[in-house]
């Protein structure tokens, strides 16, 4: 990191202006209040499971008031800007590259003012933390413009910095080894009229009203890292099963085949028939296999999903129907995936591959289509499939998920749209596996009462679409 700790760090066209004219600065905040709370609050919202953050700032350091971790580093330009929002506040100027390495975020606020973002970004990318995400504050290529000419006339910033629109910048991170997992776009007025500022920033943060947004929050992370850490790793297969006694006897020859560390957990859920009774007939024909068997709380299948990831000891979830539909093989290709890629959650997807004869009714291809087609919104990247309960994912990143289980409006009956937008909230790096969707083995569909079951998705969409984009 000794390329940042130098005094080059920034533009000296801005340490002249901010050291200078600091005291015209800090009244520019004070009036723009509102404006940097908003961006503080929302950045917030988007890292809220961060335990250390470290700031660079070039005079807003306002933006790390808000910002709920238990330390959060702040580099300023100017130690005239080193104001103590709070006890977690430690400006560090000196850059430690100790201090960088224990950070869960980085939030740049200063990349104008860089001397070499490019440089100072790839840096970083090797000083991080695997898990680590790197969170860039820019301009809309439009307002950059808007703003330039508002320097000639208002003095509130250098006039000289760099111009980096995001389209640059989208170019520029995968040659310092990282990606986009997440990218949001906020505010369109940035000035203060009481009630107006607040709504009409609020709505132009839904999807096409936000090209007109001044700032974009891109969220990266590392491309390349140390995947031997995940060779060895446990995993566990959580099978939810309601009157499924035909199926289960099929799962003898599957689990004899696989790999022998592999876990795998039974959740009976209240079944009219004997899947229990089959289960543990199972347990006992594979005694030196790792089958758990347990008893689902008999709700709906979500909450049998989620008893089964609590009692799994494996580092690596698969949540498996008990239907068979997916092979074992694509399984294992996409449990590599996973270990071989920085990919946190796998979706498979069943609409890529064709499917073969009788697996997917016509009406719930098309439904499970336009789920897919808002999902793609709300993500800002193409999502095939929301419905396919085959997902795997790292139990670690369970924890962050779970507070928010059947919190998107009404309870997720399924757990598919649970976990995906626990995971894009969570700024986990989503990638689909495609898959082939065989027909069930035995029986047939659960996903029944297809109408009341639409509308609570619809229900849990538009919910999600408020708690992460307009929510204060």
């Amino acid at each position: 990191m000794s390329k940042i700790v130098k005094d080059e760090y920034y533009l000296q066209s801005s340490l002249s202006f901010f050291k200078l004219k600091y005291e015209k600065r800090l009244k520019f905040l004070k009036k723009k209040n509102f404006l940097f709370n908003e961006i503080s609050n929302f950045i917030n919202n988007c890292i809220d499971e961060t335990k250390n953050i470290f700031i660079f700032c070039a005079g807003n350091s306002s933006i790390g008031k808000n910002i709920n971790a238990k330390k959060v580093y702040i580099k300023e330009i100017d130690n005239n800007y080193e104001i103590n929002y709070g006890e977690n506040i430690y400006y560090d100027n000196k850059i430690r590259s100790e201090h960088i390495s224990e950070c869960d975020t980085v939030l740049i606020a200063d990349i104008e003012h860089q001397s070499n973002p490019t440089s100072n970004l790839l840096n970083l990318s090797r000083l991080i933390k695997d898990n680590a995400k790197i969170v860039i504050l820019s301009k809309n290529l439009t307002w950059m413009v808007f703003i330039k000419f508002l320097k000639i006339f208002f003095d509130f910033s250098p006039v000289k910095n760099n111009f980096l629109p995001s389209s640059y910048l989208n170019n520029l991170y995968s040659s310092c080894n990282l990606e986009i997992v997440r990218t949001e776009r906020l505010i369109v007025i940035p000035i203060y009229i009481p009630f107006i500022t607040t709504i009409v920033n609020r709505i132009f943060r839904l999807p096409i009203l936000n090209i007109f947004c001044l700032n974009n929050v891109t969220i990266l992370k590392k491309i390349n890292q140390n995947f031997e850490k995940n060779i060895n790793k446990k995993v566990s297969f959580i099978i939810p099963c309601k009157n499924e006694e035909n199926n289960i006897k099929l799962f003898e020859n599957e689990i004899i085949n696989n790999n022998q560390s592999y876990e795998y957990l039974f959740g009976d859920d209240n079944s009219t028939d004997n899947t229990y009774e089959e289960i543990e007939k199972l347990s006992k024909k594979l005694p030196n296999n790792n089958i758990v068997k347990y008893k689902g709380p008999g709700i709906c299948k979500s909450e049998n999903v989620y008893k089964g990831i609590e009692y799994s000891s494996g580092e690596i979830i698969v949540i498996y129907d008990a239907d068979l539909t997916v092979s074992f093989e694509d399984i294992k290709f996409s449990l590599n995936i996973l270990n071989s890629t920085n990919a946190d959650f796998i979706n498979c997807t069943r609409m890529i591959y064709p499917q073969k004869e009788g697996a997917m009714k016509f009406v719930n291809f098309i439904g499970n289509s336009i789920f897919a087609s808002l999902f793609s919104l709300l993500f800002k990247k193409k999502i095939t499939d929301t419905l396919c309960g085959t997902k795997i994912f790292y139990k670690k990143d369970w924890a962050k998920i779970k507070k928010d289980i059947s919190k998107w409006g009404t309870k997720d009956l399924w757990g598919d749209f649970d976990l995906l937008i626990g995971a894009y909230k969570n700024n986990l790096k989503i990638t689909e596996v495609p898959v082939t969707y065989y027909e069930r083995k035995e029986e047939g569909t659960k996903m029944t009462s297809l109408m009341s079951n639409a509308i609570r998705m619809f229900y849990i969409v538009i919910s999600s679409y408020y708690k992460l984009r307009l929510k204060k």
